[in-house]
């Protein structure tokens, strides 16, 4: 360390060098004498702001003034500039906002940033990137890494924490790499961004096992000042804090309760948490069943809400999902009850004020829980036509339940015992399972599967008479005021037993020898807590686990009376469509709700902080089916503000409400793309497109694909913008294994004073190799994104449709060639079926062929009818020419003739070419094939058939 102030930049990083070298070499020393694997993190500097600061600007004024080589051995500086960067990083671009901010900074310095975070790797133990992430990206998976955890990801792990809270053990909070696999498999519900952050699972737990450790407890994983710096972060938003402290609340009772017996002695901390609110699920019926909720007491609000309280004393909310609205008061007393209409979206509020203000309907948000995650819910069946929700999703042999999903969802499992019911809830299904007395490993193996665990020697029962029993294992009544007292049984050898109430957590000794534990809760508030118990053995081993609902009831409460009304509900096939699938039409979306009602339905395109950057309105007649919202969305695609907006969004909001009714919503983002394009226009029309390249740079490259040349390649330049022919046509821009294709947008005005476009397309050879190549162009025009410019699917059809036509005359041979070279300039194929029948063949098998397809066209009607009937004529063809009569192979054959490029994606090179050989050796195959696939399409107006045969 120098004596003197320095005076220069170089200088300042000497001194900065020096004294951040000192520092990670003593943290790296503690931490390998601490016996942790715990990794050394940039972002731990410890620096204070002041410092810091100093730092920031000492970095930027020597890129600056352009630093040489011999410079950048004062290297420690950068590092931290860089994880500070990362800690900042908001999930678009890292190098477009690091380089603005730090000028003089170009694209060949980016390799040393590299080479400095391996030299601190190897120099104190610093965090290797590990997973998918840092695969793809090489370089800037360093300085992310080391900045721990960015701020746009925060938020996410600390609604993580909350929801696993109730799975932590003590064993989990002294193994990160453990607790980091866990966590990782419980993001697949998050966005995209988060489980790529959690694919690196050790990162994720020692993370995760910091900001457990609490405030004044010590962590091997991270410098106090670090931790302190992410948890300020998180604090600084109510319900980030809030999911937060109760995870962190949960954690420190399990590092500090080993010898409690009673839980008693913390009735204030279990008053305090009871404040939290749930609703709570149940099925009425026998053999039709209806489903209900039963509506949480929000009279808690009252103390630290006051003007919420008041709204809720005159407004009415809505249920998501019930048949009416909620009366004013009427979620400010226990016991009332909501049938349901349609089955609640766990990702949307539970209920919401009609006329509350936005910050109202915010707190109830935050303070009132949903309903459990799906997509399944178990219910045990009672023998007073009452079926109650078991939250834990445990069941027991020789016992019956009920199990509710979306409609959309799949049959859960092929067992005997599982046999679906009716359920009058709207898009959801029912079944019964009649658990045997006996499961076999398939049968346990086939329950896990859909999240269910078997549970035999364990149990969970009420004690005294104040207790009213609705299920010894899943619900009991008590009055208010009086002692929960509860019976644990269990023919296991526990040596202590973790339990929580709602999700706060304590540990009780398990005497050694006894079957059964005796226990205690006081002061639990009035509405509905879950106990839940997990026994622990040698070693804190789980050996078990079970859960009880709790309801607590005011005996002077009666249930008010509401009033009619109805719910509208929101589903979409995928459920978690990327923005572009939802409006590319790849997703169908439906909305449910009251016949002949009119609705608002709103779209709102954001950029990446969140920002609105259009909102578009619509009045939809309810309900919306898969052909309306087509309808829908092809007038809002061609809305104007939607077209300047979508290229530039990252993310989709579309809301379905009516007032007294209710709402929905959908979220859809655009996902992480290391490559993404946008496109400029210009007032006279002419399009720019610009390559946003978020991957590491170096050998990143764009082919550019002209609509009259579809499969000739024209390297451009990825630095340089491109300018777009009026066509459009197709660009794709390719780093390692990143790829961005997309169709252009086209200039109208200008395509309008063109001759119309007569793609060509040349086949080189008659083999598979030559045909799988045009294939893959086929599949490359029809897979790539569409742009905001609704003209655009114009030449992405006409560029598919020349090269299925050059496959179809190369494969088919020369008499079936002048067939589509005619089909280019038909105005109505139909004209030309008689010509496609005589083209099939010449004797009189493949006539006979040709003549049982023309005669069965009509009937053609479905994907399925088209595979069958094709199937029954051709059969005894493939046979004579050696190729395999089944299922797959037909579908091959079908989909070659039609839509080429779908078999790249579902059969192999290797796959595809021998049975490729084989046809070109019999081509009758194919015409017959191409003659069934465009005649059905002409008589049946099929477009796109091919696509579900």
């Amino acid at each position: 360390m120098i004596d003197v102030a320095p005076q220069t930049a170089v200088e300042w990083l000497e001194y900065l060098h020096e004294s951040l070298d000192l520092h990670f070499s003593e943290l790296s020393t503690a931490r390998q004498e601490s016996g942790t694997r715990s990794p050394v993190f940039a972002l731990e500097h410890n620096l204070p702001p002041d410092d810091l600061n100093l730092l920031m600007s000492a970095v930027r004024v020597a890129v600056k003034e352009g630093l040489d080589c011999r410079e950048w051995q004062w290297w420690l500086p950068f590092v931290v500039y860089a994880a500070e960067s990362g800690y900042d990083y908001a999930g678009a671009e890292f190098w477009g906002s690091f380089e603005q901010s730090t000028p003089g900074w170009h694209s060949d310095h980016r390799r040393w940033i590299k080479a400095w975070f391996q030299t601190f790797a190897g120099n104190y133990g610093g965090a290797v990137p590990t997973g998918a992430f840092a695969s793809n990206f090489t370089i800037i998976a360093w300085p992310i890494t080391h900045a721990v955890l960015p701020t746009y990801l925060q938020r996410q792990l600390a609604q993580l924490l909350y929801e696993f809270s109730a799975e932590l053990t003590t064993e989990l909070l002294n193994d990160p790499a453990t607790l980091g696999t866990l966590l990782a498999h419980r993001a697949s519900t998050y966005t995209e961004r988060f489980r790529i952050f959690c694919e690196n699972t050790r990162l994720v737990g020692q993370v995760a096992a910091a900001l457990l450790s609490g405030d004044d407890e010590p962590t091997p994983s991270l410098t106090a000042a670090a931790l302190h710096r992410i948890v300020r972060s998180l604090s600084a938003e109510q319900q980030a804090r809030h999911w937060l402290m109760s995870a962190r609340r949960s954690a420190s009772q399990l590092r500090g309760s080993h010898s409690q017996t009673e839980v008693t002695d913390s009735a204030p901390e279990l008053r305090r948490k009871s404040r939290q609110t749930y609703p709570r699920l149940f099925l009425r019926g026998e053999a039709r069943w209806t489903a209900h909720a039963e509506l949480p007491d929000l009279s808690s609000l009252r103390a630290d809400f006051p003007g919420t309280y008041e709204q809720l004393r005159t407004s009415r909310a809505t249920v998501d999902g019930g048949v009416r609205p909620v009366p004013p008061s009427a979620l400010l007393y226990p016991g009332q009850e909501m049938q349901l209409a349609t089955w609640p979206n766990p990702e949307q509020p539970f209920f919401q004020l009609l006329y509350g203000d936005e910050a109202t309907n915010k707190v109830l948000a935050d303070h009132c829980s949903g309903i459990t995650r799906g997509p399944w819910w178990l219910f045990y069946r009672q023998s007073a036509g009452i079926a109650v929700e078991i939250k834990g999703k445990f069941v027991r042999p020789g016992r019956s339940y009920l199990l509710v999903g979306a409609k959309i969802t799949t049959p859960p499992m092929p067992v005997p015992w599982c046999v679906e019911v009716e359920v009058d809830v709207h898009d959801a299904r029912a079944y019964e399972l009649s658990v045997p007395e006996q499961v076999n490993e398939s049968e346990a193996k086939a329950l896990r599967g859909i999240g269910l665990e078997i549970i035999s020697h364990i149990a969970i029962s009420p004690v005294g008479v104040v207790a009213r029993a609705r299920d010894d294992e899943a619900e009991a009544d008590w009055l208010a005021g009086e002692p929960v007292t509860l019976r644990i049984w269990s023919d296991l050898l526990p040596q202590r037993c973790q339990l929580f109430v709602d999700a706060t957590a304590k540990f009780l000794d398990w005497a050694p020898g006894d079957a059964e534990l005796l226990f205690t809760v006081e002061d639990l508030a009035v509405g509905t807590h879950e106990i839940r118990v997990t026994l622990l053995g040698a070693n804190d081993r789980r050996l078990g686990m079970s859960s009880i609902a709790i309801r607590i009831r005011d005996p002077l409460v009666r249930p008010e009376c509401g009033t009619t009304g109805e719910g509208i509900r929101m589903l979409c096939a995928p459920a978690r469509p990327t923005l572009n699938e939802l409006w590319d039409g790849r997703s169908i979306l439906t909305i449910d709700g009251p016949p002949g009602a009119d609705a608002e339905l709103r779209v709102a395109l954001r950029d990446d902080l969140g920002n609105d950057l259009a909102q578009l309105q619509r009045s939809v007649r309810l309900p919306v089916d898969e052909s309306c919202w087509k309808a829908i969305s092809k007038s809002i695609r061609t809305n104007h503000r939607y077209r300047n907006a979508y290229d530039q969004s990252e993310s989709c909001v579309v809301t379905i409400s009516r007032d007294g009714v209710g709402f929905a919503a959908l979220t859809c983002e655009r996902g992480f793309q290391p490559l993404r394009w946008h496109f400029a226009r210009s007032n006279d029309g002419k399009v720019v497109a610009t390559l946003v390249d978020r991957t590491d740079g170096g050998d990143t490259y764009v082919d550019f694909f002209d609509v009259e040349e579809p499969t000739a390649a024209v390297r451009k330049d990825a630095g340089v913008p491109l300018d777009v022919p009026p066509r459009g046509g197709l660009a794709v821009a390719r780093a390692g294994p990143a790829t961005a294709a997309t169709i252009l947008p086209t200039d109208p005005n200008a395509v309008r004073q063109l001759a119309p476009a007569r793609p060509v397309v040349s086949p080189q050879a008659r083999r598979s190799e030559e045909l799988l190549r045009l294939a893959q162009a086929h599949n490359q025009w029809g897979t790539a994104a569409l742009p905001a410019d609704p003209f655009a699917v114009h030449p992405q059809r006409l560029a598919c449709q020349a090269i299925a036509r050059a496959i179809g005359a190369m494969v088919g041979g020369r008499h079936w060639a002048k067939i589509e070279h005619r089909l280019a300039v038909a105005a109505d194929p139909v004209d030309l079926l008689g010509a496609m029948q005589d083209a099939v063949g010449t004797n009189s098998t493949h006539k006979a062929i040709a003549s049982n397809i023309a005669f069965s066209l009509y009937k053609w009607s479905t994907p399925e009818a088209l595979l069958r009937g094709f199937g029954a004529i051709a059969a005894p063809h493939l046979a004579r020419s050696g190729i395999p009569v089944n299922r797959s192979t037909l579908r091959f054959i079908l989909m070659l003739a039609d839509q080429p490029g779908s078999i790249t994606g579902e059969w192999e090179a290797s796959q595809a070419a021998p049975l490729i050989d084989r046809i070109l050796h019999s081509p009758v195959l194919y015409r017959a094939a191409r003659f069934a696939v465009l005649g059905t399409r002409a008589l049946n107006d099929a477009d796109g058939l091919w696509r579900v045969v």
